[in-house]
Formats: C-alpha cells, structure tokens, sequence
C-alpha cells in the first residue's frame, strides 16, 4: 500500500487519508526496542525482533538494487531525509501505528512533497510473519524510490503498482496473474485507453483486475526493451502523450495497438507472462514476539 501526501495519493485494498496510512508520521519513541541509522535509513524496531540489526545492511542493498533495476547506470544520491522504517514485531503494534489499513495490509509507506522536494519517507511494515521482508518490503521500498524519481513528472496508478508488484514474490505475482487471466476471460478487464489516464484508484471490487493488469502491462513493456526503458518511456509519455512515446520508444502505433499486442500476450499460451524476477531479496532475520 502506498500513499503520496502533496494533494493526497492514496494507492491499496483500502483507501484511506495518508495520515490515517501512518499515525499522523508519528516515530516510535521509548516504544522502540532497537534502532539502527544507515546512509539512508533509519529503522525503528517496536517489540523483540531477532537480528534487528541485519535490516539495515538489507534495506540497503535492496535499496541499491530496486534503484539498479529502474534507474540503471544512475548516480544514485543519499536520501535527505532518510527513509524512517518502523518494523513492528506484533500484528496490535502495526494496527495501531497504521490504522484501518492495518486490518489488510503487511506494509504501508508514505511520501510527502514539499517545495518540489521529498520531505518524509516513510514505511510501516509487520514483521510477525515468515518471510515478512520479502512479502512487503522490495513492494513498498519500490514506492518510496519512485517518488523520487517522478518529482517533476506525474507517475500514473498503473505503472507505480505494477513496478511495485514486479518486486514482490514469485507467489504474490502469481496471484496477480491469476486475478488478470480471470479477468482477462470474464471480460472484467479495463480498456487500456482509459486505464493509461485514470488518475484515481477504481472501485474496491475492480481493485484485483486493476493490481494484476498493472503488473501485467508493466511487464509486458520491460520484456520488450527493459525496465530502465520503460521508466524512460514514462518520462517520454508524460511530455508527448502515451500515443508518441509509444511509437518512439516501442514501434507500436499508439495505445490501440499496444492493446492489441498485449492481449495477444496475455492469452498466449507461453510461459513469456509468468512472475518476474526483478528483484530477488536475501532472507530477512527472523521476528520474535513483542514482549518474548
């Protein structure tokens, strides 16, 4: 889940206000049981966490290696402010710090602008799970490096889930995938023309359509150059209309035809549209329980 507080953003299952998403940007205070600062993070551990200070060493490598991924050969600049993590080692810590959202989600991150500038990043995430690193963070992490990189320009819903989602687990986009095929065969999916252009999140009950056809869309224009490209292509639609960019950066002749050759994909029986493997994470250090 991610929310972007300038107007406000607001992108997951459940919409809700930024500073719901958050606690209002509160830090855990005396609540935090260990916290580790690196160049770019600092992580705030809240009730007893095993190997709590390996997260640091892993935030950033994943760090590096999301922003390797995306940004290619780019000079990548520490982050002013650094990014607060607050890992919390019960479901009631995280609930409680994140609120509603924290009823379906395992991790929230926030982005706030001010004067063209980032002037908090932020991710909550729930650590009382196996694999809790794995299952939320490369997501929201994805999130907060692409705020950065789409500050002067407008980065759409589609594109920002769908490079999220290309993070996260092999069985997590499975299910993406399953939710885009069921949709695609029930007739459920969206016209792309109006999918590239819509600025708010669709009804609750479109969401899983919405989650799967981002991750698809996204990952059928990687494959077909690559995914710094596709960021560039991003940059390129901003400035001349997704009809232009598309034509310059992949030789499809507008969105009419970029739907057509991905429908064609989608329904191929090929194994070209399976899970991505963009970002694969170390395992992460095992949680314990608050208070064990």
């Amino acid at each position: 889940m991610f929310c972007r507080a300038d107007g406000i953003l607001v992108g997951g299952t459940v919409l809700l206000s930024a500073t719901m998403c958050v606690g209002e940007g509160r830090i855990p205070g005396r609540s935090a049981t260990s916290t580790v600062e690196t160049a770019n993070f600092r992580i705030y551990g809240v009730g007893r966490l095993a190997g709590a200070s390996r997260l640091g060493v892993e935030f950033e490598s994943l760090r590096e290696r999301l922003c390797r991924t995306w940004l290619a050969d780019r000079t990548l600049l520490a982050w002013s402010p650094k990014c607060d993590v607050v890992v919390h080692a019960t479901a009631d810590s995280y609930r409680r710090a994140v609120g509603q959202a924290g009823f379906t989600t395992g991790g929230v991150s926030r982005i706030d602008v001010a004067g063209g500038r980032v002037s908090l990043r932020r991710i909550d995430v729930r650590a009382d799970r196996a694999g809790w690193f794995a299952a939320v963070v490369p997501h929201e992490l994805t999130h907060v490096i692409l705020a950065d990189e789409f500050l002067a320009d407008d980065l759409p819903n589609w594109a920002d889930e769908g490079m999220a989602v290309l993070a996260d687990t092999p069985l997590k986009q499975s299910l993406h995938l399953r939710d885009i095929r069921a949709g695609h065969f029930g007739g459920a999916t969206f016209r792309l023309a109006a999918f590239v252009a819509q600025s708010c999140y669709p009804a609750p009950e479109q969401i899983p359509v919405f989650y799967g056809q981002s991750a698809s869309l996204v990952k059928f224009l990687v494959e077909r150059r690559s995914s710094a490209d596709f960021v560039r292509f991003l940059h390129r639609a901003e400035k001349l209309g997704y009809d232009a960019a598309l034509a310059e950066m992949y030789d499809l002749r507008g969105v009419g035809e970029l739907e057509r050759a991905w429908l064609r994909w989608l329904s191929s029986p090929a194994d070209g549209h399976g899970v991505a493997t963009l970002a694969p994470v170390e395992r992460p250090a095992s949680p314990q329980k608050e208070g064990a």
